[in-house]
Order: C-alpha cells, then sequence, then structure tokens
C-alpha cells in the first residue's frame, strides 16, 4: 500500500469513527433537572446506554419549552442524527391549551411526548401499586413517602440519585400498571387524552424504548402522540 493509499485509509477510519460518535440512538428533553434526570441517568448505566442518549441543554419546565430544548438542540448539534427524539413533561398545573400546543407541535416535528398527568412521580408509584382514581402530586409524593419508608427505611426524595436503583425490580409491574391507565381511561372516555385524565403516564413508552436499545431487539416503535 502507498503512502496516498495510506493516507486515504485513515481519513476513512477517522470518517467512520467520527459518523458512529455522531449517530445518537436518542435525544431526550426533561422537564426537571433533578427527579427524571437522576432516572434517566441512572437507567442509562444499568442498561449500558451512555453515550448512546443525549439530553437536551434544560430551557424550562413550560411543556412548549421541554420541546423547543429537542429543537434547538437539533440547531445547535446539525450533524447529529437520532433514531428517536423525546420530550417528557408533566401535566402539573399548565392549562389544557399549553400541554396541547406542546403536544401538536411535538406531534409536527416527529418527536414522541412521555407525558403524566399530574407528575412524573406517578411513574414511581406504579412500581409499587396500581392506581385508578384521581390523585394530585401532593399526594402522589405523600404517599410514596410512606412507601419507601415502610419498604427501605428511607423517606422518598425527588432529588435522590439512589431512587431507580431501589425500583428497578418493580420496572415490569410499573409498566403494566402504566398500560392498564392507559386502556382504563380510553375505554372510560372513548379516547385517550392525557391532558384532562388523571392519572395517566406514557413514560412506559420510553421506558420500553430504551430497553430495546439495550436488548437489540429491532422492531417498529410507535410512541404518543403518533
Amino acid at each position: 500500500m502507498g503512502t496516498d493509499d495510506l493516507h486515504k485509509e485513515r481519513r476513512k477510519k477517522r470518517n467512520t469513527q467520527k459518523t458512529r460518535i455522531e449517530q445518537k440512538a436518542v435525544l431526550i428533553a426533561l422537564e426537571d433537572t433533578k427527579s427524571s434526570k437522576f432516572y434517566f441517568e441512572e437507567l442509562l448505566k444499568n442498561k449500558k446506554l451512555v453515550g448512546q442518549v443525549i439530553f437536551a441543554k434544560h430551557i424550562g419546565t413550560d411543556p412548549e419549552n421541554v420541546v423547543n430544548a429537542v429543537v434547538e438542540h437539533l440547531k445547535k448539534y446539525p450533524n447529529e442524527k437520532y433514531e428517536k427524539k423525546w420530550a417528557v413533561i408533566d401535566k402539573d398545573d399548565w392549562s389544557k391549551q399549553q400541554i396541547n400546543e406542546a403536544i401538536n407541535k411535538a406531534k409536527k416535528l416527529d418527536i414522541c411526548i412521555a407525558i403524566s398527568n399530574e407528575a412524573y412521580e406517578l411513574w414511581i408509584l406504579l412500581h409499587f401499586q396500581p392506581l385508578t382514581r384521581y390523585t394530585h402530586r401532593s399526594d402522589l409524593n405523600s404517599i410514596l413517602k410512606k412507601i419507601f419508608k415502610e419498604k427501605f427505611g428511607i423517606e422518598y426524595s425527588k432529588s435522590s440519585r439512589d431512587i431507580y436503583a431501589f425500583i428497578i425490580g418493580f420496572q415490569q409491574q410499573a409498566i403494566s400498571n402504566a398500560k392498564h391507565l392507559v386502556q382504563m381511561q380510553i375505554e372510560n372516555h372513548g379516547k385517550f387524552d392525557p391532558c384532562e385524565q388523571n392519572p395517566v403516564t406514557t413514560i412506559f413508552e420510553l421506558v420500553e424504548y430504551l430497553n430495546s436499545l439495550y436488548s437489540k431487539e429491532k422492531k417498529e416503535f410507535i410512541c404518543f402522540p403518533h
């Protein structure tokens, strides 16, 4: 191999490595900077997906701002390519108009929405028990504090990085309970409207997607609101 050929091979190798680095599996924008962020960071470590998943820079808790965080990241890093893009939002006290604007914008931009009504803590609670009646987020926190005290001898805290380690063994139960909630709301109301229906969460879709990356299962994946 001549010198020119050697240089070509080295350039080809560098370009291949660069492409590999830029081909991320998923981009995630989160509503908060603690509870859900810590949960997904630990999930990625557990599933050995660190490096395949990128978190968009947090620019606000407003549902549309969470979607915009995805948009801004793509503008800043135009060479990065993603299989899926996600925005994780809570209903909280945001209006129906604010929620629906974020959902509609996400749908137009092919962004998946993982939404919880009222809050992300519903996903955590579903690891331990089903929930079918309206529950305010303050009550979700109270119930979780009681459960964590009884089961693990600690108090549940949104700012704890250890939550994932305590609940990982109950993940399939949480997925099953979350799916049941979605189906229940559809059966009761004839449609799925997470803005109006409490309790409900679609975080299970993001978790299942990340699990599929770990297991290398290749399957068609449809997420809300698509």
